[in-house]
């Protein structure tokens, strides 16, 4: 039974219910956010049903994540884990037919995020298994991993504790990536869980802070 909290951003579906619902069977007291605009998806009430404690959270509105903040009444937060995101199929088609706005959305999503952390990259960020292709989806989860690292960097210059980690959770069946994937959901989201447990304490000493890894802890190459 843990005393910690932890926050879920994008928890009413794919890798986000899987780790806000394990979480709270390990006793974490667990926050978790949907989008405005879902709140009426079953995805929503499916989540309310579990006992984690909901949010509205939009994080492309500054208004909404204020509001949030102030939902959240000052409560500690031991772990962020941001599954927010997005994938678009048509993101597969070259590079010279993609355009400046393709680029920008995956960013505005991807990378600009709120700053214990852990935010869902993927493998395809990548540079030395790059295999060509998604180059938008590419290149937004390669900023997630520079904006990892740079924050592990800089909150040490200012002597703070908080830890940072980008994680690749597989490639899993969810509504984000149309129900493809090799990988098995419980598989890599119970190992996933024991590696955000694990991470920032001594018995984590080989997960490094602002790393990028696999969900089940091995260290991935940029």
């Amino acid at each position: 039974m843990s005393t910690e909290t932890v926050l879920v951003i994008g928890a009413n579906r794919g890798i986000g219910f899987e780790l806000a619902t394990r979480f709270l069977k390990r006793g974490y007291k667990v926050f978790g956010t949907y989008r405005p605009q879902t709140k009426e998806d079953v995805s929503v009430a499916e989540l309310k049903s579990t006992g984690v404690q909901t949010i509205e959270l939009d994080y492309g509105d500054e208004a909404s994540i204020i509001d949030a903040a102030k939902t959240l009444d000052g409560a500690k937060l031991d772990i962020l884990i941001n599954c927010g995101a997005i994938y678009n199929t048509w993101d597969e088609k070259p590079f010279i037919e993609q355009t400046a706005d393709d680029l920008l959305s995956h960013f505005k999503i991807n990378v600009v995020d709120n700053p214990r952390i852990i935010t869902m990259s993927s493998d395809f960020a990548s540079i030395a298994d790059n295999t060509g292709g998604n180059v938008c989806y590419r290149i937004s989860k390669s900023g997630v991993n520079q904006l990892t690292r740079t924050m592990a960097i800089d909150l040490g210059k200012l002597g703070s504790r908080v830890k940072t980690l980008a994680v690749h959770p597989g490639w899993l069946q969810t509504k984000m990536t149309e129900w493809t994937g090799d990988d098995d959901m419980d598989e890599c989201m119970s190992s996933l869980v024991e590696v955000v447990a694990r991470f920032g304490t001594a018995e984590g000493a080989d997960i490094p802070n602002g790393g990028y890894v696999k969900w089940n802890g091995d260290i991935m190459a940029y």
